[in-house]
């Protein structure tokens, strides 16, 4: 963490004392917390499988979706979806792209509100703690059998109104679980699988999956 003045720190721990239990404030200490964001954000490569469900208030059954994640810190997100149509995702610094199956392309600038919603996830997906702290609100929640739970509210109205709160939740270093609650009837839930961390892309993915 980097320095701050006495008064920041000052003003800091003050808001420190009137925020909600479990919120993490800039200038604040994070105390127990700071080994596993540290772990988290050290992964590198990160590689999985996923399961996402899109619930919507006009429909019973959630719309289920599969594919694969993929993060890397110095390219970017890359949701490929395998099921039930095969396209791809990238979120990047550039913005947003989206590759269909028979090789369409389109591509949302970085100012775009529809790129700035996605890429609000990039430092979420790296724990990013700098990053977050001006783009969110965040709390965090120790959970049974040593899981743990991380609650992100956008401080961007429009961001808050394409994505509502988010949570992401795991066990270990391994995230397993992330939401995206926009009311009660409308959200997106995404079970994550088994993960490979490190070095584990190819030029080949990084061409494929990265820009």
């Amino acid at each position: 963490m980097r320095r701050i003045p006495a008064l920041i720190l000052l003003v800091a721990a003050m808001v420190a004392h009137a925020a909600p239990p479990g919120a993490l404030v800039p200038g604040a200490d994070i105390g127990a917390w700071r080994p596993l964001l540290a772990a988290l954000a050290s992964k590198g490569d990160v590689m999985a499988g996923f399961t996402e469900r899109r619930y919507f208030p006009f429909r019973r059954e959630p719309t289920v979706l599969k594919g694969v994640i993929r993060v890397s810190p110095s390219r970017g997100l890359s949701l490929q979806y395998l099921e039930p149509e095969p396209s791809t995702l990238i979120a990047d610094a550039s913005g947003l792209e989206m590759k269909d199956a028979r090789g369409g392309v389109r591509q949302l600038p970085s100012g775009s509100r529809e790129s700035g919603a996605v890429s609000s996830l990039l430092p979420i997906m790296r724990f990013d703690l700098e990053g977050l702290y001006a783009r969110f609100d965040i709390a965090a929640v120790h959970l049974d059998g040593g899981g743990w739970r991380f609650d992100f509210s956008p401080k961007d109205a429009a961001v808050s109104r394409a994505l509502g709160t988010i949570s992401v939740s795991g066990t270990g270093t391994d995230v397993r679980h992330l939401s995206f609650v926009k009311s009660a009837s409308q959200r997106v839930e995404i079970e994550v699988g088994e993960s490979r961390t490190g070095s584990v892309f190819t030029e080949s993915d990084l061409r494929q999956f990265f820009r």
